[in-house]
């Protein structure tokens, strides 16, 4: 135990935060459907993308450690254009509203989905009851934020990170029996589609490519991760720990957390006669039985409902954050989140409530998620790259401290990947914009 209380205080950090946030229930799905279409076939564009999220995030964070009085948004403007930090802001803010309320939605059906296994019947509630369920979960994110401050947040992070990896964990383990076909996974290969009975269109291995790889250049770790990093404190002086520190969550961690989603997927699904018709994580998970043997088997969906559970959570707290960063800078007021800073809590209750109570009312029409998805794809993420490393090879932003060759190169790489998934999505967006016009 103590040991283990050990590890946990060395990756506490910016970095496991947005780990943790990262890992959110999207990813946690794209990883899983991947392996219940494709079973250990692209296990090998995990450790492709390792490299470009660690270095990227990592020196995101040297800007916000190197600049602790100045905000993201706030070096942008001063050093591109004002226009471009309100683009951002713009763009951001409604979807990380959108990613809120889908995260609090998937709470939900975590909670009922192991209220189901518990009590072995379909949980049945009354339509307000219903209703108030993502209520009462965004009052609990509210106090897990507030209760004790940001240092202890970042400890609270740490743990949920662990728990949710060792959640995974426990859902995969029996997949590595099938450690030879899992080896072979890692050899590049591009797996034929695969078709699905009565639709159109089949399981695109290309398409499970590119949201492997999505997982990786996520815009709100890039220009988020300078105010986590200001916010705890970071030191110049600390630059090399904390690079240390981000391999370990954003390349250990991380990688470990996909491939084992992916092993669960591939070893509990794959079989299936029906795995092609797998759509999204509650009608994955609530069959998977056979990640623990014999008696324990029902115990399979409720452990990964768990998982799920806390992956929604930790992406709900950092995008509450990030989005409140993003404002409060925008509009040149404090932004740190500090006792004394009103603005910061009211903010963050107010998005967080609101979302929880628009949750079971409303969604965001169909064409306004498309196209909020085409300005994160197109703009947002190329945009957001261009700008990392911009500021990062100015010597009035970084000092001594600006990014050496390596960085500039795997930055490079980051930029030209996501502009190659924007070419590729390219198609898609612009069928559903015409089919709904």
């Amino acid at each position: 135990m103590n040991m283990l209380l050990r590890a946990g205080h060395a990756i506490i950090g910016p970095s496991a935060v947005i780990a943790a946030g990262t890992m959110g229930a999207g990813a946690v799905a794209s990883f899983l459907l991947t392996g219940a279409w494709f079973q250990y076939q692209l296990l090998w564009v995990v450790p492709l993308m390792l490299p470009i999220f660690v270095i990227s995030v990592d020196t995101a964070s040297r800007i916000g450690a190197l600049n602790p009085g100045r905000g993201m948004f706030t070096l942008i403007s001063q050093r591109t254009h004002r226009s471009v930090a309100w683009l951002f802001l713009l763009v951001n803010v409604p979807v990380h509203v959108l990613i809120i309320m889908g995260q609090l939605s998937v709470m939900d059906s975590a909670l009922t989905s192991a209220a189901t296994q518990l009590t072995g019947r379909p949980l049945a509630l009354p339509p307000i009851a219903e209703a108030g369920i993502p209520l009462l979960i965004g009052v609990f994110v509210l106090w897990l934020v507030f209760s004790s401050g940001y240092e202890r947040l970042q400890k609270v992070m740490t743990a949920l990170l662990i728990a949710m990896l060792i959640c995974f964990l426990l859902v995969a383990i029996r997949g590595f029996s099938e450690w030879r076909m899992i080896l072979d996974g890692f050899v590049p290969q591009v797996p034929k589609d695969l078709p699905v009975p009565g639709a159109d269109s089949p399981r695109s291995a290309s398409a499970s490519i590119i949201s492997i790889l999505g997982s990786a250049i996520a815009p709100a770790a890039l220009l988020g991760m300078p105010y986590l990093a200001a916010n705890a404190g970071s030191k110049p002086s600390a630059l090399q720990q904390s690079f240390h520190r981000s391999i370990i969550n954003l390349g250990f961690i991380f990688g470990a957390y996909a491939i084992l989603v992916m092993v669960a997927g591939g070893h509990s699904l794959f079989s299936l006669e029906n795995n092609a018709g797998f759509e999204d994580v509650a009608s994955a998970s609530a069959v998977m039985q056979g990640v623990f043997p014999g008696t324990f088997a029902p115990l399979g969906p409720l452990v990964f409902s768990i998982g799920v559970f806390i992956a929604a959570l930790t992406t709900v707290v950092v995008a509450a954050q990030i989005t409140v960063y993003f404002m409060l800078d925008t509009f040149g007021r404090d932004w740190k989140f500090v006792p004394g800073n009103k603005h910061y809590r009211v903010l963050v209750t107010v998005l967080v409530l609101g979302a929880a109570i628009a949750t079971p009312f409303w969604s965001f029409p169909a064409l306004l998620k498309v196209v909020l998805m085409m300005g994160i794809n197109f703009l947002v993420i190329p945009a957001a790259f261009a700008v990392v490393i911009l500021l990062a090879n100015q010597r009035e932003i970084m000092g001594d401290h600006r990014a050496e060759w390596w960085r500039n190169l795997v930055l490079g790489i980051g930029l030209v990947v996501s502009l190659a998934l924007a070419s590729t999505k390219a198609p898609y967006y612009w069928s559903i914009l015409v089919g709904g016009s």
